[in-house]
């Protein structure tokens, strides 16, 4: 695996996974994917590329706050999205998805069942990012706007 580490003072940078020192020195927001292991020899892609290949997300940390890991379910929706949709929620992290995308995000999972990383609203039904997902979004926001 090859690992970036994003954030907002430095380039990104390929670290050499969590025990990382360079990790504890992040001040937040950062973010911490695991990349395509072709990037190795040309260092750690930009975050615009980060967002736009299905990067595997791992972590961020919030503005003063620890590392969090991204779970499992909430990392798998990331991959699953486009570079469209990914986009379109980090320019704004409370973007909505219709049925569709929401379909999309979650291999076809079902438009009645509910993760931590998604509420919804309205008939039709809306969705947004939530929980760990929404929190994950929100540093790549802050990344991007820095």
């Amino acid at each position: 695996m090859t690992y970036a580490l994003l954030t907002v003072s430095d380039h990104s940078q390929c670290v050499d996974g969590t025990d990382d020192p360079r990790l504890a020195e992040a001040d937040g927001p950062a973010a911490l994917l695991d990349v395509d292991s072709d990037v190795a020899d040309s260092g750690a892609p930009p975050l615009g590329e980060c967002i736009s290949a299905p990067c595997r997300p791992l972590a961020y940390r919030e503005i003063g706050g620890d590392w969090t890991e991204v779970g499992f379910e909430a990392a798998d929706h990331w991959e699953q999205m486009g570079p469209d949709l990914r986009s379109r929620l980090v320019a704004d992290h409370l973007a909505t998805l219709d049925v569709a995308e929401f379909k999309l995000a979650t291999n076809g999972g079902s438009a009645s069942s509910i993760t931590n990383n998604w509420v919804y609203s309205g008939q039709p039904r809306i969705y947004r990012v939530a929980g760990a997902l929404r929190d994950f979004v929100t540093v790549l926001e802050q990344l991007a706007r820095a």
